[in-house]
This record gives C-alpha cells, sequence and structure tokens, in this order.
C-alpha cells in the first residue's frame, strides 16, 4: 500500500480551533520534496488575535484587505481549498493514504479540518486520520533513552539537529524546518533498525 506524507504547518489568527482561522498554510509533498504555500483572509475577523499576529508577524490591516498587498496576498478560503484539493491529487493516493506530519500536528490538522468544515467542503477534506508528529517523535526517543530534555519545541529541535530556520513562524520556513528534522529522525530510526 502506498502512502504519501505531506509535511505542514500553519499560521492562524489564534490558538482557538473554533473561533480563529488559517491566515497561512505550506505543505511539503515528501515523494517529490514541492513546497506549495498559500495565504488566506480570515473567515471570522471578531475573533483575529493581536498576540498571534505580533508571533506570526501577518498585519491586521493586509487581512482585512485595507491594503493593496492584502487583497493580494490573502486569497478566498473557498478558492485556495480547491487549489490546494487541485494540487494534492497530483499524488495519485486517495485520502486515507496521506499522513500529515508536523510538529504539534494535530493543531494543525484540527485548524485544515475546520477550515474544509468553515467552507462547507468537509467531505472533500484531502487527508485520512493519520499524522506524524516530530515533536512526538522526539520525546519518544528521549524516554526510551532515559534522557528527557528541557523542551520540545520547534525552536529546540531545530537547534538540536542544527537546522536552519532564519524565518521562524511562517509557515514556509517552519515547514522546511520541520521536513529537515523528520529526516534526520527518519535517519537514526533507519540507523538503529540497520545496527
Amino acid at each position: 500500500m502506498k502512502y504519501v506524507i505531506y509535511v505542514a504547518d500553519v499560521e492562524t489568527t489564534g490558538l482557538d480551533i473554533r473561533d480563529n482561522d488559517i491566515i497561512e498554510l505550506s505543505l511539503i509533498r515528501l515523494i517529490d520534496n514541492v513546497q506549495q504555500t498559500w495565504c488566506l483572509k480570515p473567515i471570522d475577523i471578531e475573533h483575529i488575535q493581536a498576540g498571534a499576529l505580533r508571533v506570526n508577524g501577518h498585519k491586521l490591516e493586509d487581512l482585512l484587505h485595507q491594503t493593496k498587498e492584502g487583497r493580494e496576498r490573502y486569497l478566498d478560503p473557498k478558492k485556495v481549498i480547491v487549489d490546494i484539493e487541485n494540487w494534492i491529487m497530483d499524488d495519485g493516493v486517495p485520502a486515507e493514504n496521506r499522513i500529515l506530519c508536523g510538529q504539534n500536528i494535530a493543531f494543525d490538522k484540527f485548524m485544515l479540518e475546520n477550515l474544509w468544515t468553515k467552507c462547507d467542503s468537509k467531505d472533500s477534506f484531502p487527508f485520512g486520520r493519520r499524522m506524524m508528529d516530530t515533536m512526538m517523535i522526539e520525546f519518544f526517543m528521549d524516554w526510551c533513552k532515559g534522557e528527557m530534555a528541557e523542551g520540545y519545541s520547534l525552536n529546540n529541535l531545530v537547534k538540536k539537529y542544527g537546522v536552519k530556520n532564519d524565518k521562524a513562524h511562517t509557515a514556509a520556513a517552519d515547514t522546511k524546518a520541520t521536513k529537515e528534522v523528520f529526516e534526520q529522525q527518519v535517519a537514526m530510526f533507519k540507523k538503529i533498525l540497520n545496527a
């Protein structure tokens, strides 16, 4: 059975999966290492949190389409999910054979599912139930060694593996960094299994 892994990261208007929205989404398809990034206009503007925007660097006036750059950059979510689905279909596998991989990936998956639901497209959600979390992989490896780290944030893992992430808290950069961390984790498991 063929599985396709997509490394994902989202930037959002806050941390509430019901009220907040994805404003930036990046995916890397590991079978061909193609990356796509989209910026979305938020659906629920009443719940945009200033603290979230301070972290991810998105500007409120752009999100609200009050600027030319904002109108050009942040696209209608209903159109974006169609673009995402069309791009993902190139892998030739059904949704249940697509695996989402990321740092604390459960949050990203909940946000993605909520986006499809808010766009009245729940039935066409392009990912199955399988997920791989770089944070949990690292935690498990440390637990098995009996050597727990102080923390398992992406920042901590990037430092541990010597991965460069110059634009942290942007979906595109965090997705690339997470991909590199995941590949190093996979290499460690292969080395252990082949020993």
